[in-house]
């Protein structure tokens, strides 16, 4: 039990700090709300509450897709208030094996309107027991036309460093 916990945190926490990287310059703009969520099976809707507590504004919306038994997408949309839409925001994937994990982060491009900005990949390469050995981090370039390594650790390394960020 453990081990899957593990490896589902390590994706967990990878999770959470692309989303806080990403939301971050928002998050510090904005007034304190309330937030509210709207699950469903395969989505969830986050709204805010305003200062009357009558009132709510659509924020973010996930849908999540499971494509194969290895494979879940998660597509997240942001509400435009001009248009009074849903727009598209960021997509991420996960693919997990038995010798790694696999975690893709793209943000929406208007112009070419599909997921190519701001190509971010990450590798938590597993042991026998499934527990994760290395975490790899990738960053596209367009000049090479390929990944690049951005950063990688070993996870006793990952696990101090991000110890050391919360400290």
């Amino acid at each position: 039990m453990k081990k899957s916990f593990m490896s589902i945190s390590m994706l967990i926490v990878s999770i959470s700090m692309l989303a806080l990287f990403v939301c971050s310059s928002v998050a510090s703009a904005q007034t304190p709300s309330k937030f509210i969520y709207d699950k469903g099976a395969n989505a969830e809707t986050v709204y805010t509450l305003d200062e009357t507590g009558k009132f709510l504004t659509p924020k973010l919306k996930y849908e999540f897709s499971k494509e194969s038994d290895n494979k879940v997408v998660k597509l997240v949309s942001s509400w435009n208030n001009e248009t009074q839409a849903w727009a598209p925001y960021y997509k991420l994937t996960r693919v997990e094996n038995e010798t790694n994990a696999v975690l893709e982060y793209a943000a929406w491009d208007c112009k070419t309107r599909d997921y190519t900005n701001n190509l971010e990949k990450v590798i938590y390469n597993k042991d026998f027991n499934n527990e994760p050995l290395s975490y790899v981090s990738y960053k596209w370039s367009r000049e090479v036309g390929n990944w690049v390594v951005s950063q990688h650790l070993l996870l006793e390394e990952y696990l101090a460093m991000d110890t050391n960020r919360l400290n």
